[in-house]
């Protein structure tokens, strides 16, 4: 019922099979752990550049990115730790380092554990030892990220984490988004606005922040009458939608801080030595 492959695109990347229902995904080590393919009963739920994919100058497009020790951008890029100034490009480090396979399973599920440990190089941009710990797992068709955030430093860490999920959506303009949350803030105008769960696939770009009152939101791609269902501990209280005019793709982002987090301080994460975090966030989809 469950299997996992490896084989050689450019980089080394692993496949696991949900048989039973025709489903699997893709996982590519070498650039930043990241999911590159979700199939659900033969149906692509993500989008993917592979041109992103295999360009390591280019931030990659597509997938499911991780993004650690912050979601979004700072201002100007820098932030602030005990008197030493930083700097930090959007979204953080974890999609720009390979993470090291722990161990693939089969046998009620698929999974594959990875890790993403601190080293020399990441203390220059963010001045923490850690350890990311993620497993994935599919199993009946769902798609479960399960994360371990470890501060191995001996003073507090500070982070927000999140993902980046790209969905195929090959006509916008036949898709709704369901968050629950009465408003939004319109990065782009920079205003807030009741959402109706429409996008504007006319606007150059997309880019709203919903404060969640729940841990599940939705997509419906009518054209391929599917429902797209993301749920995601509470410690995710935000979730940004994301689209570009000319790209078949909605980002719905969980994230556990809005952007510039790092400087402002608001709904930072904080672990003393030797703590960590443990968090699960999935993705499942169903025909209509």
């Amino acid at each position: 019922m469950y299997r996992v492959e490896k084989y050689m695109d450019k980089f080394e990347t692993y496949r696991l099979y949900d048989l039973k229902n025709n489903s699997f995904f893709e996982v590519v080590p070498d650039r930043g752990g990241v999911i590159t393919r979700f199939v659900y009963s033969g149906n692509e739920i993500l989008y993917l550049d592979k041109e992103t994919l295999y360009d390591t100058t280019k931030n990659l497009r597509g997938g499911i990115p991780i993004l650690f020790p912050i979601c979004g951008y700072l201002k100007d890029e820098k932030y602030t730790i005990d008197g030493r100034e930083y700097n930090m490009k959007q979204h953080g480090i974890a999609r720009l380092y390979k993470w090291c396979v722990v161990n693939t399973s089969v046998d009620d599920s698929a999974s594959i554990t990875l890790k993403f440990t601190s080293s020399s190089e990441t203390r220059e941009i963010y001045p923490f030892d850690f350890e990311l710990i993620f497993t994935y797992i599919l199993k009946n068709g769902i798609l479960t990220i399960e994360q371990q955030y470890i501060n191995m430093s001996e003073k507090n860490m500070i982070f927000y984490s999140g993902f980046h999920p790209y969905f195929y959506i090959e006509n916008k303009d036949d898709a709704l988004i369901f968050v629950d949350s009465d408003v939004c803030y319109d990065s782009i105008d920079k205003k807030q606005l009741i959402f109706n769960g429409k996008i504007d696939s006319k606007k150059p770009e997309v880019n709203l922040i919903f404060e969640s009152k729940s841990n599940e939101c939705h997509a419906v791609d009518k054209k391929r009458n599917m429902k797209i269902t993301l749920k995601y501990d509470e410690v995710f209280k935000y979730v940004v939608v994301w689209s570009l005019h000319d790209k078949e793709f909605i980002c719905i982002e969980p994230w556990m801080a809005k952007p510039d987090s790092m400087n402002t301080k608001e709904d930072i994460k904080i672990l003393k030595p030797g703590e960590d975090l443990k968090t699960v966030f999935s993705i499942s989809a169903s025909m209509e």
